[in-house]
């Protein structure tokens, strides 16, 4: 017997958040928040941060990383003297051996999703 997705759902999800709670609405009640919940920081509705309240938090540390990865780069380029490395059979060994890892990766993050 075939059941329909509400039957088969282990912790139902009430109808007013089937469209998605984290989706945005036209009118804006707050400024730089689309969401219906606001700022937050916690929901009035779940036990859970507001999408907008994590938003936040997400991009300091994407800025964050962004900012000190760019100074690290900066580092490692113009500020550290080029090591000697020796061109031998251990070094052509490791990039012999690191081709077809690197390949597999490559291919399973451009194959579609199945």
């Amino acid at each position: 017997m075939l059941m329909t997705d509400t039957e088969q759902a282990i912790l139902p999800i009430p109808i007013r958040y089937r469209a998605g709670y984290l989706s945005a609405t036209e009118n804006r009640p707050q400024p730089l928040c689309g969401n219906s919940e606001g700022w937050g920081p916690v929901s009035p509705h779940r036990f859970d941060f507001t999408p907008c309240f994590l938003d936040v938090w997400i991009a300091a540390v994407a800025v964050f990383g962004i900012s000190f990865g760019a100074g690290a780069l900066w580092y490692l380029l113009y500020q550290c003297t080029p090591q000697p490395i020796s061109k031998n059979w251990h070094f052509f060994a490791k990039l012999v051996s690191m081709t077809p890892l690197e390949d597999y990766v490559y291919i399973r993050l451009m194959s579609p999703i199945c």
